[in-house]
């Protein structure tokens, strides 16, 4: 590594002596084809550096000459493993054979891994159980039908794992046999298994006994502690639609388990009878914070007008967990009456909240909402901050067409607006706020919004929203214009070895593309 010292010293100063540069610049070397650069590698695989050594192998691996391969071959037997690994890795790109000891280490690191079974039959014989598991993946829905009698097989080993791919298998194959095993597979103590039975079963409701799969949904629904097996369950009832079903779910909904009544009135929501939205009117009021969001949620998908107002005094009354849902229930109802209640909330300091009644309001589309709606882009502290409110503000406002936000928009993307922690520099908002207000801009802007984006912009824009600004400005000034990465020693290639010019990218970080 010493004698590279002089080497590159040398040639800074023949490159200052012809007028290259006049002061120190960033120096980027990369490996090229010519002879003192292949020399002077050569040279560095004799340093004791191992690092350099390592570097100096890779370089003659991107080279590709033939004539080096004395020069590896002595680095096979190096003290470093990772000098004889890179030294390998070398040699197989110039094409040389491996020693003895290296193909036997690689026999010791890879072992040579036989032959998969021919067939899926013969796969599913195996006494491995990862090649069992594989040979239930790998079965598609015509494979598992016709080797419906070794999935079903499967469905009787011990192994849960096994158990549940077989149950995968059996829903693609839509394999009716196997319903009565997937029925007891419901009460395994396995949540895994338990979830893809009900999820096979729903998918095959039409082939299986409607009373009996109508009664263990049911039970599911009253006694399973997982949520997602009680929305698999919910939605079996919901697919099934009939009179028993139906009947089922508005008993459930009076069922002493909270998580129960939760259950059945997401399930309720989904079934998609808006008659049914008296029966979830009272567990607005549920003592269990989680069974009135689900109920507001059901009701938000059912949109019965009559709902707005028991939704309303439950987004008045409720906490922030049920008014997050009762608010997006309120947009899905269209409730301007609620417009003056929902902006009075808009000073919640839980974001999600905010987010919700952000984007009701626009759902709602009551124009009395632009102003607090504006206002939310201005609403920025030092300990409430709320990113995910103006990026919901900029999306409502880009639908409703609003082009009073247009100067907020720009200081937005172009100044510092956050304040910074004490003793911090210049901070500015977050990546995807500033690309929802370039959206903003483009979509409500026009050519003077274009010119006074570019004039406001006085620091660097970041990588992250330059795709964003190209798009913007090829909309309101026409034309195309392309981002600029940054210019890094890492990633920039060079082919020379010379001092050369660090250029900056322009404040933009887009450039016209003609």
């Amino acid at each position: 590594m010493n004698r590279l010292i002089p080497w590159v010293r040398s040639l800074l100063r023949h490159a200052r002596a012809a007028g290259a540069c006049a002061a120190w610049v960033p120096l980027v070397m990369h490996p090229l084809k010519d002879a003192p650069t292949h020399e002077m590698l050569r040279a560095a695989l004799k340093e004791p550096d191992p690092v350099v050594r390592e570097r100096a192998l890779e370089a003659l691996a991107f080279i590709r000459d033939p004539a080096d391969a004395g020069a590896v071959r002595s680095m096979w037997t190096a003290d470093l493993e990772a000098t004889r690994q890179q030294a390998a890795k070398t040699a197989a790109v110039l094409g040389l054979p491996a020693s003895p000891a290296q193909r036997a280490a690689e026999l010791r690191v890879k072992p040579v891994v036989s032959a998969p079974p021919a067939s899926a039959v013969a796969t599913l014989r195996s006494t491995n159980l990862v090649t069992w598991l594989r040979g239930l993946r790998a079965l598609d829905d015509a494979a598992a039908r016709q080797h419906a009698a070794a999935v079903l097989a499967s469905l009787a080993r011990p192994e849960v794992a096994v158990q549940e791919e077989a149950v995968r298998a059996v829903q693609r194959g839509k394999i009716a046999a196997a319903i009565p095993e997937l029925l007891k597979r419901l009460d395994d103590p396995d949540e895994g298994l338990r979830l893809a039975s009900a999820d096979a079963l729903a998918a095959m409701f039409e082939d299986a006994p409607r009373a009996d799969l109508t009664a263990a949904m049911v039970r599911r629904l009253e006694l399973d502690p997982s949520g997602q097996v009680r929305r698999m369950a919910g939605l079996t009832l919901v697919a099934i639609h009939d009179a028993p079903s139906q009947g089922a779910l508005m008993r459930l909904l009076r069922h002493e388990r909270g998580m129960t009544r939760a259950s059945a009135a997401l399930a309720t929501g989904a079934w998609g009878d808006a008659k049914l939205a008296s029966e979830l009117h009272a567990l607005l009021e549920d003592r269990e914070d989680l069974v009135a969001r689900s109920a507001a949620s059901a009701l938000g998908q059912l949109r019965n007008p009559d709902s707005r107002a028991p939704v309303l005094a439950a987004f008045e009354s409720r906490g922030p967990v049920v008014q997050e849902q009762a608010a997006w229930a309120l947009g899905e109802l269209k409730h301007t009456n609620a417009t003056t209640v929902m902006t009075a909330k808009l000073t919640t300091p839980h974001e999600t909240l905010k987010t919700a009644i952000v984007l009701a309001l626009g759902k709602a589309g009551d124009k009395r909402a632009l102003p607090s709606i504006r206002q939310v882009l201005v609403q920025i502290t030092f300990d409430i901050n709320l990113p995910r409110a103006r990026e919901a503000a900029f999306t409502v406002l880009t639908d409703a067409g609003d082009k009073l936000a247009i100067p907020r928009a720009i200081q937005i993307v172009t100044l510092p607006v956050i304040p910074p922690p004490p003793g911090g520099g210049p901070s500015f908002d977050e990546p995807f706020v500033r690309i929802a207000a370039l959206r903003y801009l483009a979509a409500v802007g026009d050519r003077a919004t274009g010119n006074a984006l570019v004039a406001a912009v006085k620091v660097p824009l970041p990588s992250e929203i330059r795709p964003a600004v190209a798009e913007t400005l090829g909309k309101l000034l026409g034309g195309s214009f392309q981002p600029v990465p940054d210019e890094t020693f890492r990633s920039y290639f060079v082919e020379s070895v010379a001092p050369r010019e660090h250029k900056p990218a322009p404040p933009l970080g887009v450039v016209a593309v003609p």
